[in-house]
């Protein structure tokens, strides 16, 4: 499966990414979308600068997905200072994803620039969460 992500780019995350910063994004895990959410290893993320974007840049592929729910007796920012050094994040970043009950912690490899794929405002009007898509067609 492919997905777009949307990253932030005052935090200059594409950049990061790119430089190799950054090899582990966040998304946030919603009970009511868990149908579309499923992430693994070997899928595809194509990322885009902000959730206004619609060209795609770079690509990387899924390599582990940990899954963390901010349970008693666990402690997100605990976790999230652990894995700093591949997630990268803006102190901003960071109290925000703190704070969530749940979330999908994705690492990817091999972060590589790819020709200019436009996506088509009018077939990717949700722009909340990423975007899970077999084939191009679905979003150009």
């Amino acid at each position: 499966m492919n997905h777009l992500v949307f990253l932030d780019a005052h935090a200059g995350e594409l950049e990061k990414i790119v430089s190799g910063t950054k090899s582990m994004v966040l998304k946030e895990l919603n009970p009511s979308r868990l149908a579309g959410q499923a992430i693994r290893r070997g899928d595809n993320l194509y990322f885009l600068r902000h959730r206004n974007d619609c060209t795609l840049r770079v690509r990387a592929a899924v390599v582990r997905v940990f899954h963390f729910s901010n349970q008693p007796g666990e402690d997100l920012s605990h976790f999230l200072k652990e894995m700093q050094t591949r997630l990268a994040l803006t102190e901003d970043q960071y109290n925000y994803w703190s704070e969530k009950r749940a979330i999908f912690l994705v690492e990817f490899e091999a972060a590589t620039k790819i020709p200019v794929i436009e996506i088509s405002r009018e077939k990717v009007k949700d722009r909340s969460d990423w975007i899970a898509f077999e084939e191009f067609s679905c979003i150009t």
